[in-house]
C-alpha cells in the first residue's frame, strides 16, 4: 500500500470548502429561519384583520340593538361609544401590566419560531444516534 503524502495545499482545499459549507449552512438556516417568522406573521396579520371585522359588526349589530332598546339607533349607538370609551379607559389604566405581558408573549412566540428548528435537528440526531447504537448492538 502506498502511503498517502500529507499535502498542506490540499488541506488548505479542504479547510476552504468546510468553511464555504459552514457559511452556505448558515445563510440557509437564517433564510429558513427568517422566512418562518415573516411567515407567521403574515398568518397573525390576518387574524388581526378578520378579527377586526369580526368586532367590527358586532359592534354595528350592538348598535343597532340598543337602538331598538332605547328606542332611537343613535341613543344605541352612543350607548356603544360609551362602552367603547370605558373599555379604553380601562386599557389605558392598565397599560404598563399589559404591555409587559404583550412584550413577554411576543418573546416567548419570536423565540419558540426561532428555535423550532434547532429542536427538530437535535431530535434527528438523538434518533440517529439511537438508531446506530441498536444496530451495533445486533451486530
Amino acid at each position: 500500500m502506498e502511503e498517502e503524502k500529507f499535502s498542506l495545499s490540499g488541506t488548505f482545499q479542504k479547510t476552504k470548502e468546510y468553511l464555504d459549507s459552514q457559511l452556505n449552512l448558515i445563510r440557509l438556516k437564517t433564510v429558513e429561519r427568517s422566512s418562518r417568522l415573516i411567515a407567521s406573521l403574515i398568518v397573525d396579520g390576518a387574524k388581526i384583520i378578520l378579527s377586526l371585522f369580526i368586532v367590527f359588526f358586532l359592534c354595528l349589530a350592538l348598535g343597532f340593538y340598543l337602538g331598538e332598546v332605547l328606542g332611537s339607533n343613535s341613543l344605541g349607538f352612543l350607548a356603544t361609544a360609551v362602552i367603547f370609551l370605558l373599555v379604553l379607559v380601562l386599557i389605558r389604566v392598565l397599560e404598563p401590566t399589559l404591555e409587559s405581558k404583550f412584550m413577554d408573549l411576543s418573546i416567548r412566540r419570536f423565540s419558540a419560531k426561532w428555535t423550532d428548528e434547532l429542536e427538530e435537528e437535535e431530535n434527528i440526531v438523538k434518533q440517529e444516534k439511537v438508531e446506530d447504537d441498536e444496530t451495533k448492538q445486533n451486530s
